[in-house]
């Protein structure tokens, strides 16, 4: 198999794109998402309100000043349904063919890509070295959001 070149690259992502959506059903919109930062062994912001029924994305950083590694597990997000896509410079761990956690060292992040149905809430935590983090995801009536927002 060939590498990609630049020119077929940038003609390949519109056809992703594409495919990504045709995955959703109709009563799914198109929603960006949040920026979620670990610093100082927390999740911030800790708590993120998403448009129900919406295509979501969950941005996840490791910015973490010393050597820390932490992981993203979500019992909620990551099962059969939920989840669209989960790419990164993380160490993605799969079972199954289903992803299971992401291993993020200082510098690396997650982008997740997920359907926020109505009623749901998410939950994402971190269990790895000793120490526990929790943040959560709760969905509210659909609202219009066009930009990647950091933090709450």
């Amino acid at each position: 198999m060939k590498p990609i070149n630049g020119k077929r690259f940038a003609a390949v992502i519109p056809i992703m794109v594409f495919g990504l959506l045709g995955l959703l059903t109709p009563s799914f919109a198109f929603q960006v998402g949040h920026i979620v930062e670990i610093k100082e062994l927390n999740f911030s912001p800790e708590t993120l309100i998403f448009p129900a029924d919406t295509l979501a994305v969950l941005v996840v950083q490791n910015r973490e000043e010393a050597p820390i590694q932490h992981d993203v597990f979500s019992p909620d997000l990551f099962q059969a349904g939920t989840v669209v896509s989960v790419q990164g410079t993380g160490e993605i761990e799969f079972q199954d063919q289903r992803v299971i956690r992401v291993v993020l060292s200082p510098g690396e992040e997650v982008v997740i890509w997920f359907q926020a149905k109505k009623g749901q809430t998410y939950t994402f935590l971190c269990t790895i070295n000793g120490h526990a983090m929790l943040g959560k995801i709760k969905t509210s009536p659909l609202q219009t959001a066009t930009t990647l927002e950091r933090g709450g």
